[in-house]
């Protein structure tokens, strides 16, 4: 009866390890959702939050590995309780997330420093991360407690955690975000949490060989199921209004009218003294029914008066609110226009002024729900293959290259594509920050990057300088030969009605003089270098670019820290790398110790397998621009990747040969770094492949894949380095804690390649060099492996 009893226990507790899986992908992806809301979705955003998530988890994990030999009690009991914690803080956090402007002391419409974003995120996130690091360790020594099995009982939680988050993956992209609101997600998760505390209560056994559950727990348990009934009861037909409330935490004296997740994205409109402002991820982007005049008139105006007689026009971003209206002033035949998210279409209709109902209500308008780079694409293969007329303009009219999303139309194989689709004589018009008095080194090398992408691309190049630069290109027609008298004559021969832009405006936005200063201002440190500043899919410079300009506006100290990044090289890295090396494997010389080894292979690897999620997520985005649409998928690929890895490690048999260990562990850090140096191969071979249709479908698959195959390597090391890791210490030594170190190497290791990916590596090196900067890390971790004694770090069982 006991052994059925134990029984139970165990698979109550294996449901607690699986929904600790699942909820740990769940809210990390709503919160830094919620979060990159909040802080405008900028890449240096999505560092701090994922990099802080991680921190805390690792906090939560190493601390009390350490803590609990000596001075807890571990039982299942504690582990559920533990549970409870997590599933109470669920909300909390949410709402805190919404908060996450008022917290950093920004106001409505502010930009938020870095300083800020990470203090105002840290405190958000702590209650739960902490948590969630803290139940690997308690679920590792509660189930040694029944097992009495330490070192078995570490790969079980593992295993059974990647499975929920495996599993939790595919219910988020596949059913949740499509169907639930953000706060029923949360309620699904809380209810989720106190069931498994209730079943583990339930059936959990205080001390192995007892016969029964005491009675306490039973009851606790009965209250918690109740609890999770109770919290669906509660947010029964409660969902829109709850949503609301939170999102106007973000933006107080202002009524929030809509507000709705798609899977591209967050859209809201606020309402204030008539006044509707439509915001995409928490950015404004549109205002009515008064339109910002002056950028929609100049936005359409000044480039069209290169074009002599422009019959077809495309539109990437931003068209609604004044764009359109000024298109449909000209005997335009056809106008195509795509937004980056279609349910802010969807929030304009429902919420329609005369302007902009006027817009979308013309017959030579077509709205393409589709992201703008894949309608480019897709009008570049029709032209090509004939099926298709070509444009005379078209407009990208996207902000600033602060995120991939947005780079991805700054780069050089966007702008191959829509010299594909342009008529000889067309036009393309790409706007950037500027300036008539002052050009900063961020803005000089943000104007640069687009220059120098141009003009890879294009033969005829000019800007048409002001506080918002124009950049025009053309395939066939020299834009510098029309002096600003004809293009001024060509505008009054053109008769049409505008609030700015008149005859007198353009001889002072055309003036030579401004011409000349602009162009000396992006000379003033000298002759750059002709690709130096060249915007490339798998080389974002002008992601950092962009990042750097933000920062400059808002982070003074972290714009020094990106003008210091431009002196980066993969040389220079790879070198400071053999270096550390070299001085380890002296130390090991001298003192024969070598403990620091195993920690640091689980924390390069942690470091590659965050650099492997973001690598995929990065390129994904570059590619397709809807990474939040598949983000469950990617994750749920490494998640199953790292529970092949790590169900496969574990299942070793008790015997095993002297030095087993330590050669497993050799041939998987050969693994990654064999990984690390053909990934970027792959990577430049699916890029090329995206100019045929075939190439397009394919390489999310196989992006899916190769994420997969980086989970699997990484899941091994976890199992065999906590063997190792145990044979190192000898006898006395806990599994259970060494378990929990090596968890929290593996976090430490995956929060300072959150942010050195996201925030300096990838920007400033790119794809493709950052993955070999990877191998060349897993390389050293090679050599220090190998380098152990052959006496060392094994174990004969």
């Amino acid at each position: 009866m006991g052994e059925r009893n134990a029984g139970r226990a165990r698979a109550a507790l294996t449901v607690g390890f699986v929904v600790m899986g699942f909820s740990f992908v769940v809210a990390q992806a709503l919160l830094i959702r919620a979060l990159l809301v909040a802080f405008y979705g900028n890449e240096l955003a999505i560092g701090l939050v994922l990099g802080n998530w991680l921190l805390l988890e690792a906090l939560g994990s190493g601390v009390l590995g350490r803590l609990a030999p000596r001075r807890l009690r571990v039982r299942p009991a504690a582990f559920a309780g533990l549970q409870v914690v997590f599933a109470l803080s669920l909300p909390v956090c949410l709402t805190l997330a919404s908060l996450g402007r008022a917290i950093a002391g920004a106001l409505p419409g502010e930009g938020v420093g870095l300083g800020a974003i990470f203090q105002s995120s840290l405190l958000v996130l702590a209650p739960l991360a902490l948590a969630d690091g803290a139940l690997f360790t308690l679920g590792c020594r509660a189930y040694a407690a029944l097992t009495g099995r330490e070192t078995a009982a570490s790969g079980r939680v593992y295993v059974a955690e990647a499975v929920g988050g495996l599993v939790g993956g595919v219910v988020l992209t596949t059913w949740m975000l499509p169907a639930l609101a953000m706060v029923q997600i949360v309620g699904a998760l809380v209810g989720l949490n106190l069931t498994a505390a209730a079943l583990v209560l339930a059936l959990a056994s205080p001390v192995p060989g007892a016969s029964r559950p005491a009675p306490g727990p039973r009851w606790l348990a009965a209250v918690l199921a109740g609890a999770a009934v109770g919290v669906q009861v509660l947010l029964a037909g409660r969902a829109a209004p709850l949503e609301r409330w939170l999102a106007g935490q973000a933006w107080p004296g202002y009524q929030v009218r809509f507000t709705q997740d798609s899977v591209y994205g967050n859209v809201t409109v606020l309402a204030r003294e008539g006044e509707l402002t439509f915001l995409a991820d928490g950015m404004p982007v549109l205002g009515a029914p008064a339109p910002d005049v002056e950028e929609s008139e100049e936005t359409v105006h000044l480039p069209l008066l290169f074009v002599p007689h422009p019959r077809r026009a495309l539109v990437v971003g931003g068209g609604i609110g004044g764009v359109l209206r000024e298109l449909a002033k000209y005997p335009l035949t056809h106008i195509d226009y795509a937004e980056l998210d279609p349910l802010l279409i969807e929030a304009v209709r429902r919420f329609p002024t005369p302007l902009t109902a006027a817009e979308l209500g013309d017959g030579r308008v077509a709205v393409e729900p589709v992201d703008g780079r894949l309608l480019v694409r897709q009008q570049a293969w029709a032209v090509a293959a004939g099926e298709a007329e070509r444009y005379d303009l078209v407009l990208v009219n996207v902000p600033t290259p602060t995120t991939l999303q947005l780079n991805r139309l700054y780069t050089t194989a966007f702008f191959e594509m829509v010299r594909g689709l342009l008529s000889p004589e067309g036009v393309v018009a790409v706007g950037a920050p500027g300036t008539l008095t002052y050009m900063s080194s961020e803005l000089r090398h943000l104007n640069l990057m687009v220059a120098q992408t141009l003009e890879a691309v294009f033969p005829h190049v000019r800007p048409i300088p002001g506080d918002r630069t124009l950049w025009l290109a053309s395939p066939g027609s020299d834009l510098t030969a029309p002096t600003p008298e004809a293009l001024v004559a060509r505008w009054e021969a053109r008769g049409l009605e505008t609030e700015l832009v008149t005859a007198p405006h353009l001889q002072v936005r055309l003036a030579p003089h401004y011409w000349d200063w602009f162009a000396d201002a992006l000379a003033a440190e000298g002759v750059p270098d002709p690709g130096g500043f060249v915007n490339r899919d798998l080389h974002p410079r002008g992601l950092f670019h962009g990042l750097a300009y933000w920062s400059a506006r808002f982070a003074p100290g972290t714009a020094a820290l990106l003008a210091a990044a431009e002196r980066l090289s993969l040389g220079a890295l790879s070198l400071g790398v053999a270096a550390a090396v070299a001085l380890l494997l002296a130390q090991m010389k001298l003192t024969g110790r070598s403990g620091a080894v195993v920690p640091l292979a689980v924390g390069t690897t942690g470091f590659g397998g965050m650099a492997a999620d973001l690598m995929v997520a990065f390129t994904f985005q570059t590619f397709y621009g809807y990474v939040y649409a598949w983000i469950g998928l990617l994750i749920t690929a490494f998640m199953a990747g790292v529970s092949a890895g790590a169900f496969l490690a574990a299942r070793q048999g008790d015997e095993r040969p002297e030095g087993a260990d330590r050669a497993a562990l050799l041939r998987l850090e050969l693994g990654l770094v064999l990984f690390w140096v053909l990934f970027p191969a792959l990577l430049l071979g699916l890029q090329r492949g995206m100019v045929h249709p075939v190439g397009g479908e394919a390489a999310r698959w196989l992006l899916l894949a190769g994420n997969a195959l980086a989970g699997c390597l990484v899941g091994a090391v976890f199992p065999v380095a906590i063997r190792l890791r145990q044979a190192q210490r000898g006898a006395a030594a806990v599994p259970a804690g060494a378990a929990g170190v090596l968890y929290a190497c593996d976090l430490v290791g995956a929060f300072i390649g959150a942010l050195a990916v996201s925030v300096l590596l990838m920007p400033r090196l790119g794809i493709v060099q950052t993955c070999l900067l990877v191998a060349v890390l897993k390389a050293g971790s090679l050599v220090l492996v190998a380098a152990l004694p052959a006496g060392r770090g094994t174990v004969r069982r």
